[in-house]
């Protein structure tokens, strides 16, 4: 049995109003600040500086040659940096997606990086070349 069951719902009412009206005091965003921890606010200032970075729009490539790249990365297991066709609500592009090529579908679906995306939404893509070996092999003369 709940309390306003037990005395009844207008009188339970009266309470609540009572208590908001005379005796809660709000101390606004004061309450809140002990909440902001030191991985929040790194989060924070990590958004806001990525926010803040403006990606110029790369030439827009045909979609044969971005289809081209894409199942050449796919088939080598190359990593590839794609920019969409989408831009943020303040009219700058999106930050390109870099990864690996994890499949593509019949139905134009990607995946790179882990992120599906459709393949007409790409305005431009770049593979990225292995790293050269810095270590060389050691053969008797």
């Amino acid at each position: 049995m709940t309390y306003e069951e037990k005395i009844g719902t207008e009188r339970f009412d009266a309470m609540v109003a009572d208590f908001f009206a005379n005796r809660y005091f709000d101390r606004g965003m004061r309450k809140w600040q002990g909440y902001y921890l030191s991985d929040h606010t790194a989060a924070l200032k990590k958004q806001s500086k990525s926010e803040a970075l403006v990606y110029p729009p790369l030439p827009l490539q045909d979609q044969a040659v971005i289809r081209a790249i894409l199942l050449q990365a796919y088939a080598e297991g190359q990593t590839v940096t794609a920019q969409l066709n989408l831009q943020t609500p303040s009219g700058q592009m999106l930050p390109p997606i870099r990864g690996k090529v994890g499949g593509l579908t019949d139905s134009d679906v990607v995946n790179i990086a882990d992120q599906n995306m459709a393949i007409g939404s790409i305005r431009h893509i770049e593979l990225i070349p292995f790293a050269a070996s810095t270590h060389q092999k050691n053969t008797p003369d």
